[in-house]
């Protein structure tokens, strides 16, 4: 069956040439009504209005071959084919003009509303567009309607023009023909699916596709043609399972334990290539770089989360973990996501099998991290391009076969406009690549393009498009699961090495957040709407604790290099720590980028981006708790913010009470929720974010009659519970900071634009930012008495910081006595302290 979603009118009267052409179909076209104008309540997206019709379907009814749409019908047959996807089917997507909008549209005024119409329903019906026209009932005789039912439909025009003018496409993996008019506006559908995208441009303008007769030809064979093809959804049985992922694992350590391994992972980290190869070789045999790939490429349909699991595996063993980074994280994943099929085909079985490595060429001389200064050019000359630029700083050159270089194919619009990807031989004629010396062994390359030739199958997505797929790649490479790989390595060596453990926890406890920031970020390999900005926090923190480690290695060089009988793996990872940890906060985008893009969006939503760590231990629980025992909340607004004393703590813990939430970790046979110390930890920091002494306590353990606090309890559990109190307070000392900054003004801006006065500040909300995701997760899994004292040691250092640069940031406002800054610094100081729960130690 072929399903036709109505455009923005609602009618289904565009269509008609097109459906004449398809008699041997059975087509099923959705027109508006007034009923679907308000199903329980107005529709407030495109999703939802997908939603209600998709929940008509019947079960047992015909199944949807072909979901097609025109213009707002475009936007419409998405989200069901998303929808229908979720349930199973997986349709071919005809998308006829179909666009969404950039930016910000300020909403029409009644009278440019109703032009909109009439221009719209005039072209619709063949005619000139343009009529002066101020009153419906002008309208309504323009297009010879009746005023009742075009007030009917306008109604519905003005509904679905509001729906589309903020619609973001949801993200999929169905495969779309994509047909464009060369004379409207284009949006690149493969940002938005992980399918394969064919485009198809056709003369006219956007109401010329349905109206000219070639035009409709074109669009019929478009939807008759098996191209793209839908790939099959696997039935339960082929899924792979459990036992897939324990033999991958299994494979991996029988690897691993032997004398060979070890001997090639030396002689690997010396850049020995005949060594890298062989490790990587013996990796592909065994299925274990690409497992998350489609079974034509190499791989088993895994999940992304295994292979990221066996990369941490063996990249722990001390392989250079980059070379993986380069060619399968980021090349491979680009070819995969965007590539054609023939470039698809060509490279990355090869890849797969451990055969060949690739690396990227972005930067360039005097263009650096800006790639919006690029120089490279490629021309177009027929069925391929001529490359000319210089590239440098790129790693791994001299060893891979392929590159991803980013070149420019205009210059028109914006900065990033004309930006091109594509995947050129390092092999082929006019390509010189020239070793660069520097201070680690990995090596650095500077790749000159002299008039080389590159087929267009090789290019990767649209001419001219190239910005879009970087931003997504970038993201990739700011995950940060290297730079904790590398981290643990080292810390390895320092341990086996230094005589000191004990005053490496702090840094091993930093470590372990930096790990699970990474992982959490790592999810981005499964989205297709990702963004350079979703994971800037993880690369700031990540690549920075992996640079303390670096720093200790550092401190301690003089006496660990000279160390006798030290082993060959231990020294090689030491040298590794002190000669790559300088660049580590550069690649990828520098420090100081990563707090300007996280500035920029805190400044968008610092609200939004505070409360998304709370809601990390449960959303709706923790918007209760605030909603509730704000300043104005019943109950506690009789005495003052802050205020300590038994009436404000009785108060607290009865609205606590009242809510129910004194049983909410109690087991369910004991008359409790049993919902866990995840529940728990939810409420303390809520406690802590609106600067209220944590008034939730279960455990009875050191708490008087009179609920004052004397030996605090030792379990895990209060220890974790006050942790995240501790945490609550820090977001709530960042919050008002940064709210403070936001309107304050100084010498003709305001203090959230100076740079050098925010930046410790933003670097303070990356840090919350990781300390709640760790949080969350022993919350959730547990841990020893080392693990939760770890995580005391690096809460409690940056909470200082955190203080500190909230206070420096308030300046005198936040000393006085009356000031809310005030107050939360005095509870802070309270409160860090007590993550001492066994006195001062050595902790380095």
């Amino acid at each position: 069956m072929l399903l036709f979603a109505h455009p923005v009118g609602g009618s289904l009267l565009a269509y008609q040439p097109l459906v004449r052409r398809l008699t041997d179909h059975r087509c099923l076209g959705l027109e508006a009504s007034p009923k679907t104008l308000a199903v329980d309540g107005p529709v407030e997206s495109v999703q939802e209005l997908a939603w209600q019709y998709v929940a008509g379907f019947a079960d047992d009814g015909p199944q949807i071959d072909v979901v097609c749409g025109w213009s707002f019908g475009g936007a419409l047959a998405w989200e069901i084919a998303c929808l229908l996807a979720e349930r199973g089917v997986r349709p071919k997507v005809v998308l006829i003009d179909s666009t969404w909008p950039e930016g910000h549209h300020p909403d029409a005024t009644p009278a440019q509303a109703l032009r909109s119409f009439v221009h719209d329903a005039l072209r619709l019906s063949g005619r000139d567009g343009e009529a002066e026209v101020k009153t419906e009932a002008e309208a309504a005789a323009v297009l010879g309607m009746d005023l009742d039912a075009f007030s009917e439909r306008f109604e519905i025009f003005e509904r679905n023009r509001r729906l589309i003018a903020k619609w973001k496409p949801t993200p999929g993996e169905l495969d779309v023909v994509s047909v464009r008019a060369v004379e409207s506006l284009k949006s690149d559908w493969s940002t938005v699916t992980s399918g394969n995208v064919h485009v198809q441009d056709l003369p006219g303008d956007h109401y010329g596709l349905l109206g000219a007769n070639g035009n409709v030809a074109e669009i019929e064979r478009a939807i008759r043609d098996d191209h793209p093809a839908a790939p099959p959804v696997p039935v339960p049985h082929e899924k792979p399972g459990e036992a897939d992922a324990a033999a991958l694992q299994a494979s991996l350590a029988k690897l691993m334990d032997t004398p060979h391994w070890r001997d090639l992972v030396i002689r690997s980290r010396r850049m020995d290539p005949d060594a890298i190869a062989e490790a990587y070789r013996e990796l592909g045999t065994r299925g274990l770089l690409t497992p998350d790939w489609p079974s034509e490429f190499g791989g088993a349909g895994t999940p992304t989360r295994l292979a990221i699991e066996l990369f941490e595996g063996f990249a722990a063993s001390g392989l250079p973990d980059l070379v993986y980074a380069l060619t399968v994280q980021i090349v491979g994943n680009f070819v995969l996501k965007s590539g054609s099929d023939r470039l698809k085909c060509d490279l990355l079985p090869r890849i797969s099998r451990g055969e060949e490595f690739a690396t990227v060429l972005y930067s360039e001389p005097r263009a650096g991290s800006d790639l919006a200064a690029l120089r490279t050019r490629a021309e177009r000359r027929g069925d391929r391009y001529v490359l000319n630029g210089v590239k440098v700083f790129s790693i791994y050159s001299d060893i891979a076969g392929s590159a991803l270089v980013a070149a420019r194919t205009g210059q028109e619009g914006h900065k990033y406009d004309g930006i091109t990807l594509f995947v050129i031989d390092l092999a082929a004629e006019g390509v010189s690549v020239e070793l660069v010396d520097t201070l680690q062994r990995e090596r650095m390359c500077r790749v000159r393009l002299r008039d080389v030739e590159v087929e267009s199958w090789r290019r990767v997505g649209e001419e001219g498009r190239g910005w879009a797929l970087l931003d997504g790649a970038l993201a990739i490479e700011r995950t940060g699961i290297d730079h904790v790989v590398r981290a643990a390595r080292w810390l390895r060596a320092l341990r086996g090495t230094s005589g000191r453990p004990t005053s490496l926890q702090r840094l091993e406890g930093q470590v372990e957040c930096a790990t699970t920031l990474a992982r959490a970020a790592a999810e981005v390999f499964l989205r297709t709407d990702v963004k350079a900005t979703d994971t800037a926090v993880a690369k700031l923190y990540t690549s920075e604790t992996c640079q303390q480690v670096g720093h200790e290695v550092l401190r301690r060089w003089s006496t660990l290099g000279k160390a006798s009988g030290l082993d060959e793996l231990a020294y090689e990872e030491l040298f590794s720590g002190l000669t790559e940890s300088p660049g580590l906060t550069l690649s990828a985008g520098t420090s100081e980028m990563m707090l300007s893009t996280i500035g920029t969006d805190l400044r968008e939503e610092s609200s939004r981006r505070c409360l998304e760590i709370l809601h990390r231990f449960g959303g709706e629980l923790v918007d209760t708790v605030i909603e509730v025992l704000e300043a104005t909340g019943a109950g506690i607004k009789a005495e003052p913010l802050f205020a300590h004393s038994p009436t404000r703590r009785e108060a607290l813990e009865k609205t606590l009470a009242e809510l129910g939430f004194d049983q909410v970790e109690r087991p369910e046979q004991e008359g409790g929720l049993g919902l866990g110390l995840t529940v728990g930890c939810a409420i303390s920091l809520a406690m802590g974010y609106l600067g209220y002494e944590n008034a939730y306590r279960p455990c009875r353990a050191g708490i008087s009659d009179d609920g004052a606090c004397h030996d605090r309890c030792s379990s895990h559990e209060c220890r974790l519970r006050h942790a995240a109190y501790v945490l609550g307070l820090g977001i709530g000392m960042f919050r008002t900071a940064w709210e403070y900054a936001s309107t304050r003004e100084q010498f003709g801006k305001k203090l959230v634009d100076a740079d050098a006065l925010m930046f410790p500040l933003i670097r303070s909300y990356a840090e919350l930012s990781a300390l709640g995701a760790r949080l969350h997760e022993l919350a959730e899994a547990g841990g020893d008495e080392g693990v939760v004292r770890r995580f005391e040691l690096v809460e409690q250092d940056a909470l200082v910081r955190v203080v500190r640069s909230a206070m420096q940031v308030l300046g005198a406002q936040g000393i006085t006595e009356w000031s809310v800054a005030s107050r939360f610094y005095m509870r802070c100081a309270e409160s860090i302290g007590s993550l001492d729960h066994e006195g001062m130690e050595d902790d380095g």
